[in-house]
């Protein structure tokens, strides 16, 4: 049962109200059986997996779908749906080491019908070896488009054509699954020699992820779609873009998303890929100062899961960093309860989240730690001024005083929740991030 039961004055308050969101996902590349308790218990349905057969030389592949296939089956019987990415042009590795040393994998020109109906082959295997998923998501790039392509730009038709095909194959090869498109990255794809860090790239990500949404015949009753949400949330996008004075676009919009519900979309989720993560451009803000560790941003996922809500997106997925879920497990236990209720503050999130780490005496001290590292977030500190929320109140105002009372929280003996670790080890976690802000002098 999720934590939003629990009352901090001790009256159970009213149910929570129906959601907006039939599918809170997370994307987790691979599955960790250690934290199915914590995911589920915070309120999410959907695991998202990552398929990198293309990265494992061939003769390997019946064990690394082996694998797969345990872990599809393990997250089910968990409870969870479970979905699937695959790439596009990626070519399978032959060798001869065992993994692709990029790994970022070796582009084909799916123009080349050989090279096409190779790769599709290749999709065929991975959809057959996993088809008791709920679902197959395919998706643009980045890896899996055409990033530094030697071969010339491709146009957003071929990779709509692609799609396509892929759909047939998963219609063919796991009829009882779901399909989905996700145009993320779709500007490399057609344009492998813009970079990420240029306006232009934004801009076309955005022209192109229209162009996509209007194509015939492909997002409606037998195929979903994911939209990353750029330019609601993404520092990178928002901060490329404000240098060069250009006012993002919100995409996608209620007009766009009314207008897939009119064809039949039954599948229509937000899929912000940083925004439980301070990943994006490798953790560096504009100021070149890398601040590791537990991260907690509850204002901005807050902000944006209640945009997508207003806009009616009808699922979510969020996403963080494969090796950094312990660092991340606040920020995740945060999305999945503004996703559930959309009475859920961020205050409220961060108390109940102390009181299950901390015990009655001392909980509120833990909450104000947590408030002060909110407040210096990286992740904050790299979005430009205007899109910055306001901090929550807190009666920290340095890092050495945040150490001090956190040095006075007790964890609490048995956590009222199912946490994905010890409170004491949390708690490690939150003065080893502490100390990090002194050394650099992000604070005081």
């Amino acid at each position: 049962m999720a934590l939003c039961c629990l009352s901090l004055a001790g009256a159970a308050p009213a149910p929570a109200p129906p959601s907006a969101f039939s599918t809170v996902g997370l994307y987790v590349w691979r599955d960790t059986p250690s934290q199915h308790a914590f995911w589920k218990a915070c309120g999410i349905n959907t695991l998202q997996f990552c398929d990198t057969h293309w990265s494992i030389r061939a003769d390997l592949l019946d064990d690394y779908y082996a694998r797969f296939a345990a872990d599809i089956s393990r997250a089910s019987r968990s409870g969870f749906k479970t979905d699937v990415i695959l790439f596009s042009n990626i070519a399978q590795w032959m060798g001869p080491a065992e993994r692709e040393p990029s790994g970022t994998g070796v582009l084909l020109d799916p123009r080349d019908p050989k090279a096409l109906e190779s790769r599709l082959g290749a999709l065929r295997k991975a959809v057959r070896m996993l088809q008791q998923a709920d679902s197959f998501t395919f998706i643009a790039g980045d890896p899996g488009g055409s990033i530094r392509a030697k071969f010339g730009p491709l146009a957003a038709d071929d990779w709509v054509a692609m799609a396509r095909a892929v759909r047939d194959v998963v219609k063919r090869e796991a009829p009882r699954a779901d399909f989905n498109v996700n145009p993320w990255a779709i500007a490399y794809w057609q344009y492998p020699n813009l970079g990420c860090g240029g306006s232009q790239w934004w801009v076309r990500e955005g022209e192109l992820t229209k162009a996509i949404l209007a194509e015939p015949d492909l997002i409606g009753r037998s195929c979903g779609v994911q939209l990353p949400g750029h330019n609601y949330y993404r520092a990178m996008a928002l901060r490329t873009l404000s240098t060069d004075g250009i006012r993002p676009d919100l995409l996608p919009n209620s007009d766009d998303v009314r207008a897939l519900k009119a064809r039949g979309t039954k599948r229509i989720w937000a899929w912000p890929y940083f925004l439980l993560d301070e990943a994006d451009d490798g953790d560096v803000g504009p100021d070149g100062r890398i601040i590791p560790g537990v991260q907690i941003e509850t204002r901005y996922i807050h902000r944006l899961v209640g945009q997508m809500r207003k806009i009616g997106m009808n699922g979510i997925v969020g996403n963080w960093s494969y090796a950094g879920y312990l660092a991340k497990a606040l920020n995740t236990y945060a999305f999945a309860r503004f996703c559930r209720d959309p009475r859920a503050t961020p205050e409220g999130v961060i108390d109940e989240y102390a009181k299950c780490v901390a015990d009655d005496a001392t909980w509120r001290d833990l909450a104000q730690v947590l408030r002060f590292i909110e407040g210096q977030s990286n992740w904050q500190r790299k979005l430009p001024a205007d899109w910055r929320l306001p901090p929550l109140v807190c009666d920290i105002q340095s890092a050495k005083a945040a150490l001090e009372e956190l040095g006075r929280v007790v964890p609490r003996a048995k956590p009222l929740f199912a946490l994905p670790e010890k409170p004491q080890e949390y708690l490690n976690r939150l003065s080893e991030r502490l100390r990090g802000m002194g050394a650099t002098g992000a604070v005081d």
